[in-house]
């Protein structure tokens, strides 16, 4: 499932939560840094340095954590 444009992301103890709710990501599939203003941050570590990617909610695939693949 895809996110909508109006969904709240919280990114607690490296789960996303989307409106309060624990969501599993499929894609991106790279590791989460951070939300910022309303987009989830993924980081990717490099030879001698990193890359930060912001997704907007419409990009994210996956599913809550409380319903089956």
């Amino acid at each position: 499932m895809k996110l909508k444009n109006t969904d709240k992301l919280e990114l607690v103890d490296r789960t996303l939560n989307v409106n309060g709710k624990p969501f599993v990501v499929q894609y991106p599939d790279e590791p989460l840094f951070c939300t910022k203003d309303g987009k989830l941050e993924t980081i990717v570590f490099k030879s001698c340095g990193y890359t930060l990617t912001q997704w907007d909610p419409e990009e994210i695939e996956g599913y809550f954590s409380d319903q089956e693949d």
